[in-house]
């Protein structure tokens, strides 16, 4: 049979295929054995210091037949000895890495090198950049400041991830404000795992000077961050049964269920009374409540009053009674300036509860704009509507707990929001742990990373009657985790002694290591005996039993003083580390009449 000239050309091309399969050289199932090398796609962080821990992500990244990981190089992209690092997880698409003690020059560039253990390799230029620490807020203000021995975190950038104390190179130091010599270093828990790329947890020096301003600088082998101002706090000394009561200047007008707060600006601190209630317990009408925003300026050297009158500003863009408050700054977030003011949810003009959260910045006077930047506007509203609610600012968060809802019932829900530098709110933390019963008309209160719930109502109650209905004197409480703001222990913890008496619609102030709890309802309109009462806190967060003042020891029992309940408190420490409590206004519980007194402790 006669084999054609382009026939044998196309035998002679299959028989060259098949030669080459053989050889390992073919693209399908041949016996051969190719190598896929690895891909890189990112690394992140992409900036840190020796230590920081890195994800690398890709495909095809392999293990040895033996187990072992591929092996990660870090090589500086300007030339030189690559440094291997050590792989912390591995996966075929992620590996997380401990950059290694390479170089750690400010601004310098590093390739990092992926090989498998099949001698396939990849590569990504200019992957990591080292960079000096930066710092974001010192316990979530732009300043710091707590007293010695006492517990804080540092938020930023660019630290390690150190899981034992370094040799050297890592530091938290606090140095003289003028010279910058460093003065103290702050002890931090390497093992806990207080030393993270993003935060850092220590220790303020028991080596510190009370009432002194430090700079407060983080070092790392990439450098050092800029330095942040911390004020040292002296410790306070409270004891109200020694304590005694003076009237001080008044309110503009009589009114109950009003928040109020203490700013600081400048050399000056400001007291401002926001919204609230005219009507009486005689006469209870949910929709008597007003816009008003009045302020005076605090005595530095006494915690009373400077002007005989208070003045007025900005009003609120709508009535509110029953609301609550924080103000923000740079001490407690990422608000600079003068500060800001909030006031959350509450009743408006009709009685109706609201979910509204208004807030406006302050000028050097203490006055809100009326129109224009700072003036007051929304921001993120709470998850739902709510008055008698109660709030405190931690860390940079405003934490919402309790209240009544739109038809009067209490919740037992907790809210967080993170305040932005702008003053804006973000998204509401809707997961945080209930409280373990519904509350409303009681008082959330916070100290060194703990927050309180103390007393309250469990049942639907008119807020303006003068009546105590179901009143509790429970006391829960639960820790915060500083670190991302969500609480520690679900549930909350019960603690073993309550207050003296079942209470609601009182106050509770955190003074020097102390709470005091104020006022209220309690066992009907008559009470007043058990006005000023007040516990140690302990060291592991919980509450010692509660003890009582009496006689000349309390507002009653001062000369033109009276009982109280649907009043505001608010605290201040004075030039010498002095601690003052503050009451304002509120209904008698006798006869139901308003009062505008205010008085302070001294």
């Amino acid at each position: 049979m006669t084999i054609t000239i382009q026939k044998r050309i196309s035998l002679l091309i299959c028989l060259f295929a098949l030669i080459l399969q053989s050889c390992g050289h073919g693209g399908g199932g041949g016996g051969g054995s190719s190598v896929t090398p690895p891909t890189m796609t990112a690394v992140s962080p992409g900036t840190g210091t020796v230590g920081t821990t890195v994800t690398i992500t890709g495909t095809n990244f392999k293990q040895s037949g033996a187990g072992a990981d591929p092996t990660v190089t870090f090589t500086p992209a300007a030339g030189g000895t690559g440094v291997g690092a050590t792989v912390k997880t591995f996966s075929a698409t992620s590996m997380d890495a401990t950059v290694p003690a390479v170089t750690a020059t400010d601004a310098t560039k590093y390739n990092i090198t992926v090989t498998n253990s099949d001698g396939g390799a990849a590569t990504l230029a200019n992957a990591f950049t080292m960079a000096a620490p930066t710092v974001t807020d010192i316990n979530g203000g732009l300043s710091g400041s707590g007293t010695v021995g006492s517990l804080f975190i540092i938020d930023g950038n660019n630290f390690g991830d150190l899981s034992a104390a370094p040799a050297s190179g890592y530091s938290v130091d606090f140095r003289d404000s003028g010279t910058s010599a460093v003065v103290a270093t702050a002890s931090v828990d390497f093992v806990a795992g207080n030393w993270a790329n993003i935060f850092i947890e220590g220790t303020v020096p028991n080596t510190l000077t009370a009432s002194t301003t430090y700079k407060v600088t983080v070092t790392t082998p990439s450098g050092t961050s800029a330095a942040s101002n911390f004020l040292i706090l002296g410790s306070v000394s409270f004891s109200p049964s020694t304590i005694l009561w003076t009237a001080t200047s008044s309110l503009p007008a009589a009114q109950q269920g009003f928040p109020s707060v203490i700013v600081p600006i400048g050399t000056s601190s400001y007291i401002y009374a926001l919204g609230g209630n005219t009507s009486t317990g005689t006469a209870a009408d949910k929709t008597l409540n007003v816009d008003t925003v009045d302020f005076n300026v605090m005595d530095n050297a006494t915690g009373a009053l400077v002007n005989a009158s208070w003045a007025s500003t900005t009003s609120l863009p709508d009535k509110r009674g029953f609301a609550a408050a924080v103000s923000a700054n740079s001490f407690n977030s990422l608000v600079s300036g003068n500060g800001n003011l909030y006031v959350l949810g509450g009743l408006d003009g009709t009685g109706v509860a609201t979910s509204t959260v208004y807030y406006a910045s302050l000028n050097s006077d203490g006055t809100i704009p009326a129109s224009g930047t700072g003036a007051w506007t929304t921001t993120t509203a709470l998850p739902q509507a709510l008055f008698a609610e109660s709030a405190v600012i931690f860390h940079g968060r405003i934490y919402v707990a309790g209240g009544n809802d739109s038809t009067g019932a209490p919740v037992a829900t907790v809210y967080s929001a993170k305040l932005n530098s702008d003053g804006t709110l973000g998204n509401w933390d809707t997961g945080l742990p209930a409280l373990p019963e519904a509350r409303a008309y009681h008082q959330l209160v916070t100290f060194a990373g703990y927050l309180y719930v103390l007393g309250g109502d469990n049942a639907a109650a008119d807020p303006i009657t003068k009546m105590a209905g179901a009143s509790q004197s429970t006391i829960y409480y639960n820790q915060v985790n500083i670190r991302n703001g969500a609480l520690v222990n679900t549930p909350w913890t019960t603690n073993g002694s309550g207050l003296i008496k079942n209470v609601e619609k009182h106050t509770a102030v955190v003074a020097g290591s102390y709470i005091l709890v104020s006022g209220g309802l309690y066992g009907g309109d008559t009470s007043g005996s058990t006005e000023e009462s007040y516990a140690s806190i302990n060291t592991d967060g919980s509450v010692a039993s509660f003890g009582g003042a009496t006689g000349s020891h309390t507002i009653s029992g001062s000369a033109g003083g009276y009982n109280f309940f649907n009043h505001s408190a608010t605290y201040f420490v004075d030039v010498s580390g002095n601690p003052h409590v503050l009451i304002l206004g509120g209904e008698d519980t006798n006869d139901g009449s308003l009062h505008l007194g205010v008085w302070y402790q001294h």
